[in-house]
């Protein structure tokens, strides 16, 4: 019965996976602050509409690397615990994206299955997310943003703050 229910729940959630409109997106910098769309480097995307905010992955060797992978543990003990710690963006409450929260930014018209202009850096690969079902179960779920050829271990990630936060 709970797997039903929650694969019920899950089947409702995928209607409302619209995908990402551009004219919500709002670059920000490393502080936070809004930056005209032109801007050729951003550090977060503020989604309008959802009243989320982004973290944006680079080519370099920080934290925001996407060529990053963890699993699920290691995902929210290291890397969101870091971004915390480290206050990214001036914020303390970066987390996990739901399964519906992740599925407002993918674009599967695109490869990888987002909008570049805004998530540049964005591999074609699985990304973390996860859904709670009715009866409060929690269950991991990976989100593809395209088919990536090399397999490696781990999963990537892509922290998100705002709206409400479900319990993780």
């Amino acid at each position: 019965m709970k797997k039903t229910f929650c694969l019920l729940l899950l089947l409702a959630a995928s209607s409302s996976w619209a995908g990402s409109d551009a004219k919500n997106f709002e670059k920000l910098d490393s502080s936070g602050k809004s930056l005209p769309v032109e801007a050729t480097e951003w550090a977060m995307v503020n989604d309008k509409s959802t009243g989320l905010t982004w973290e944006v992955k680079t080519a370099d060797d920080s934290i925001h690397n996407m060529d990053e992978r963890y699993g699920w543990k290691r995902a929210t003990e290291k890397f969101i615990e870091v971004l915390n710690q480290e206050k990214f963006g001036g914020f303390s409450d970066w987390r996990m994206p739901t399964e519906d929260e992740i599925h407002t930014i993918r674009e599967k018209k695109n490869t990888p299955h987002s909008n570049t202009d805004f998530f540049p850096n964005t591999a074609p690969s699985k990304y973390w997310s996860y859904y709670i079902c009715g009866d409060g179960s929690f269950i991991t779920k990976k989100v593809k943003f395209g088919k990536e050829r090399s397999k490696g271990k781990g999963t990537r990630v892509r922290a998100v703050r705002g709206g409400e936060a479900p319990p993780q």
